[in-house]
């Protein structure tokens, strides 16, 4: 097994373990709040996934969270959430995403300005021709994989041409936050932090002027 491989299989066993640390599904009265405000496609969805991974991230950006998808359509049931999560971009319910959430914590926020339709049908598309694309555990915005918070990007970059979040080094990342685990790091980057690689995190688009809140949940 090569490093890389040894990545992927160690970020599998960090999602599991992650999907069975989920602290508590959302309650319906929480999602009866979510429905009466009304999802629109395009809208950005933010969770806070549990696990050694994303609670590192999660710390690292100093933000409460850890992870991103995006509304691509509206199903029979449920509205459709676009998301690169281990080991591969998917649609996932919207209810189901948001039962993955540590504490039941999230937060949808809507494009400023609104997507038109030709847009939303855009995002649509360009989530369906990203279907299976791996996760890219090495986080890197130049490299042949993505993840979540690239993978929303540039899902609302090509329907919309808005950028959305901040992209910055590991150096900048890493240095901003005094309380940063440079250990974990250089552990998950086998020894050495690709220092100078660019990334984008979810803590950046949570952040952005581009999006307004529409509803959350103990954020």
């Amino acid at each position: 097994m090569n490093l890389k491989h040894l990545r992927l299989a160690l970020g599998a066993l960090l999602a599991a373990a992650a999907s069975l640390q989920a602290q508590a599904k959302i309650d319906d009265a929480t999602y009866a709040a979510v429905v009466a405000s009304r999802p629109q496609i395009g809208d950005v969805v933010f969770i806070r996934m549990g696990g050694p991974l994303f609670a590192t991230v999660a710390s690292t950006t100093g933000s409460w969270t850890s992870h991103v998808g995006i509304i691509v359509a509206r199903g029979k049931d449920d509205w459709i959430v676009a998301e690169c999560g281990i080991p591969f971009v998917r649609m996932t319910p919207l209810r189901r995403f948001l039962n993955r959430s540590s504490e039941g914590r999230f937060s949808l926020r809507r494009l400023t300005p609104e997507p038109t339709p030709e847009q939303k049908a855009a995002m649509l598309r360009c989530a369906n021709a990203q279907l299976g694309r791996p996760y890219s555990l090495g986080f890197d915005l130049e490299g042949r994989g993505t993840f979540c918070s690239k993978f929303v990007h540039d899902v609302v970059y090509e329907s919309t041409h808005m950028n959305l979040g901040q992209v910055e080094t590991f150096q900048h990342l890493l240095h901003s936050n005094p309380n940063a685990p440079l250990t974990f790091w250089k552990a998950w980057f086998l020894g050495s932090i690709p220092w100078e690689r660019t990334t984008l995190t979810p803590a950046s688009e949570l952040s952005s002027p581009l999006l307004r809140v529409v509803v959350e949940n103990n954020v």
